[in-house]
């Protein structure tokens, strides 16, 4: 079974394309820049040139490019058609508030510039790929992960919207690998993941394609390091400490019953190593002046503290966010390779959903 596993994050884009006919250390892997800066560097440049810029395409990873944008929205025109604008918040009312014309179509204007948004772009791959004899039209299955807050109403918090959607489904299932869509699947609410499952479908056709955010994904990465899979029928916690967030996951017997997400610029090691002990026992909440910055947290089921995990993992390219805390913690390395975590929990997530459909 060949599958293309594509995890975008907020610094790097990391790719894995897993062959189960080949040795885990000989799976084709690459690393690149997320798409986000790239983008926003292009449209730079494109604001240089022109004082009118209309932006098509796809909803896209924020971060750099959302505030490119936005910057340039102070003194030129931007005129964006409304998939595009989700790129810059999951409500079109503050996008507009922001200074930016929502439209299906260019406008007639002399001068103005187009630029198409498109993160997940598979010929620049399928070039490389060619050169060694590689063909994505061979693969089975395609599965991509990516940060999408979801939409949400005017008025309402921006950083819970993902949290309910993630409980809900864990209360059907709890386990990690649910957390995925299968093509299809994808609620209207996440206009990120929903462009991205769309056009990872439109390039690969005949393939069963999958989308996941890129937290739970971590955290099903973790999950295949042959050491957290010892302990994996134990209590756990799992924690993804990622460029623009951290997750925090607590697992007993394999089932997720609590989850907690803050902003990882706004984590301090003691400070977070002892809520997460609050957190552990149960006894976080969402109100909590600790979380007021952060994405929220839930229960399924109460955990039974911290000195009862059988072991805490951390992963992310920010793993070191609980060095000199005192806590007992292990680095997980699927593969040998900390940064195809996402990447394998897709694997797995694929491997798991065509199972059982």
């Amino acid at each position: 079974m060949k599958i293309l596993a594509i995890d975008i994050g907020a610094g790097t884009q990391d790719i894995l394309l897993y062959d189960s006919a080949k040795k885990l250390e000989n799976y084709i892997k690459l690393v690149l820049p997320s798409p986000s800066p790239l983008l926003a560097a292009q449209v730079k440049r494109l604001g240089e040139q022109s004082r009118d810029i209309f932006i098509t395409g796809h909803t896209v990873g924020g971060g750099a490019l959302s505030h490119m944008i936005k910057a340039l929205a102070r003194d030129h025109r931007i005129i964006m058609t409304p998939s595009a604008a989700y790129t810059i918040r999951n409500n079109l009312d503050d996008v507009i508030a922001s200074g930016i014309e929502i439209r299906e179509r260019m406008p007639p204007a002399e001068g103005t510039a187009s630029f198409n948004l498109d993160e997940l772009d598979l010929s620049p791959l399928q070039r490389l790929l060619d050169s060694i004899d590689e063909d994505l039209k061979d693969l089975d299955a395609a599965a991509v992960a990516m940060q999408d807050h979801g939409a949400y109403e005017s008025g309402q918090s921006n950083r819970k919207t993902r949290l309910s959607y993630m409980k809900s489904r864990l209360e059907e299932n709890p386990s990690p690998l649910a957390l995925s869509y299968l093509y299809g699947e994808v609620p209207e609410v996440f206009p990120r993941m929903a462009s991205a499952a769309e056009r990872l479908h439109e390039q690969l056709p005949g393939q069963q394609t999958l989308a996941m955010d890129t937290a739970p994904a971590a955290i099903a990465g973790c999950l295949t390091d042959k050491r957290v899979m010892e302990r994996a029928s134990g209590k756990l916690l799992l924690i993804n400490a990622g460029n623009g967030h951290t997750l925090a996951c607590v697992l007993d017997g394999g089932s997720i019953i609590a989850i907690l997400e803050h902003h990882t610029r706004e984590l301090e090691a003691i400070s977070f190593a002892s809520y997460l002990e609050a957190f552990c026992c149960g006894q976080a909440r969402d109100e909590d002046a600790f979380m007021a910055s952060g994405h929220g947290l839930f229960y399924l089921e109460e955990p039974s503290g911290i000195e009862n995990l059988d072991l805490i993992a951390v992963t992310g390219p920010n793993r070191e966010i609980l060095e000199g805390t005192g806590l007992d913690f292990y680095y997980p390395a699927p593969g040998g390779d900390m940064m195809m975590t996402g990447p394998m929990g897709l694997v797995e997530a694929v491997r798991y959903r065509t199972a059982a459909s």
